[in-house]
């Protein structure tokens, strides 16, 4: 699946959260608001990835639900890095202790992404 849009990112999301039935127990404006949280992530730990937007003195991008057709401004290598940590975001609110390992698992893998090189 090509995650381009804000609603590419969003069912990727419900998938792996195994949240693809309405009623959602995720509404689509949280998961957006952790899209959103993912890539101010990615240019504080990364602002290379941001680089000429910053420079030029562009702002962030930021995703609305009411938006879902936006395309997603995320460099194609980085992509699962974001989805992962919208994940792990998402799984943070479970009260369950799987749920709390699973997550720290998803935003580790998110900065591991972000900062290992690729040999």
């Amino acid at each position: 699946m090509a995650l381009t849009t804000v609603a590419d990112y969003v069912s990727a999301v419900r998938v792996l959260l195994q949240d693809t039935v309405a009623d959602y127990r995720y509404s689509d404006a949280e998961l957006v608001e952790g899209l959103n949280r993912g890539v101010r992530e990615m240019a504080r730990i990364r602002p290379d990835l941001y680089f000429k937007a910053l420079r030029a003195g562009q702002s962030m991008d930021t995703y609305l639900s009411t938006s879902q057709t936006t395309t997603v401004a995320v460099d194609q290598r980085y992509q699962s890095a974001l989805l992962y940590y919208v994940v792990g975001l998402a799984q943070l609110r479970d009260d369950e202790n799987t749920q709390d390992a699973r997550s720290i698992a998803l935003l580790n893998r998110f900065v591991s992404q972000l900062t290992t090189i690729a040999a």
